[in-house]
């Protein structure tokens, strides 16, 4: 299947986020005044990402920042030969930075098309392969826009003087080729560092932006950004997205929330949050699973009527999917209560059926 249309009317997090919830597999190609880009998605992952021009950005990048010889990145990214270790790590980091920057300018110009088709074929495209989850992607390129402002305010022109300030090696490679084009200066403005690496502006800016919030470098005549409790809030829920803490990571959310509950972050976050529980969930009893119920009377009397009804739907005969559907409940929620009644021993699902 394919469809396209444009970006105004379908704006790329929502496009991203349907995506991302239908496990999607195939190719989607964005285009607008400022570039293009194409993701390939398995499962709903981005497992590769292709633009015009990607191997020059990534080889210059790694050449100017003493990575690796750009003439070594560019021939082992034609050849589909990236020697595995640093060079494949320093290759996706870039790659992914790139992606993400390109994600928030064309969420920002609110313009462009896209075309989606489920044939994943890379044809002759500069892709780079990466292992990112949708979601985020989707939460940092909404992040980035959001804290636009902020770096604006920290870097207003490209005339402000950059300085690196001593320190231990940074662990991200656009961060460590930064740090060590500035430093061989001593002094470097802002607008000749975008030029040296032939990264976007915007890039750029992020990454000096969040430099400066680590105590890394100073700006000529700025003051360090304050911190952001609401980011490092967001941070702390991500880490414990992806250790599968799905509780506490709605917690964190409803914290937020009640501060703030306008922030398009926040809301970005709980989607996140929410879908990635229902995944989960589904995954321990898939949504075709019929389940057995256990009559036993000392088990039955204890019910409360939500678990109750659940069952009497069991009992029927209908699958996991239909059960939540017919339960009146969110889809997490029905799905917590009927892992609840298996745990207990009051369901059990039924591997023959």
């Amino acid at each position: 299947m394919a469809f396209h249309g444009d970006c105004s009317s379908y704006p790329v997090p929502e496009l991203l986020q349907w995506l991302d919830a239908s496990r999607k597999t195939g190719a989607l190609h964005l285009t607008w005044d400022a570039g293009e880009r194409k993701l390939f998605l398995l499962g709903g992952q981005i497992v590769a990402t292709a633009a015009q021009g990607l191997y020059e950005r990534i080889a210059r990048v790694l050449d100017v920042g003493h990575e690796f010889q750009g003439v070594q990145v560019v021939g082992a990214l034609k050849a589909g030969q990236v020697p595995s270790g640093p060079m494949t790590t320093a290759v996706r980091q870039v790659a992914e930075e790139d992606l993400i920057a390109a994600l928030a300018d064309v969420t920002a110009t609110q313009g462009g098309r896209f075309h989606w088709t489920e044939d994943p074929d890379r044809g002759e495209d500069e892709w780079v392969s990466l292992e990112v989850p949708l979601r985020h992607a989707v939460f940092e390129s909404v992040k980035r826009l959001d804290e636009a402002s902020d770096v604006e305010r920290l870097l207003p022109d490209d005339t402000r003087l950059l300085r690196a300030v001593p320190g231990p090696v940074a662990s991200h490679t656009l961060d460590r080729v930064v740090l060590r084009v500035v430093s061989k200066e001593g002094s470097l403005s802002l607008g000749r560092l975008w030029l040296a690496l032939g990264l976007p502006r915007t890039l750029v800016g992020r990454t000096v932006f969040d430099l400066v919030k680590a105590g890394r470098m100073t700006v000529e005549g700025a003051q360090a950004p304050q911190a952001d409790p609401v980011a490092d809030m967001l941070e702390q829920g991500a880490i414990l997205l992806r250790e599968r803490q799905f509780d506490a990571a709605g917690l964190v959310f409803m914290t937020l929330l009640k501060s703030d509950p306008q922030d398009r972050r926040v809301r970005e976050f709980a989607r996140m949050v929410e879908r990635e529980h229902v995944a989960s969930l589904y995954r321990e009893i898939p949504p075709v699973a019929r389940l057995d119920v256990n009559e036993l009377p000392e088990l039955m009397q204890a019910l409360r009527p939500e678990e109750r009804h659940l069952v009497n739907q069991a009992r029927a005969g209908l699958d996991v999917s239909a059960i939540v559907l017919a339960s009146g409940q969110r889809e997490v929620d029905a799905l917590k209560l009927l892992h609840k009644l298996v745990r207990q021993g009051v369901l059990a699902v039924n591997e023959t059926r």
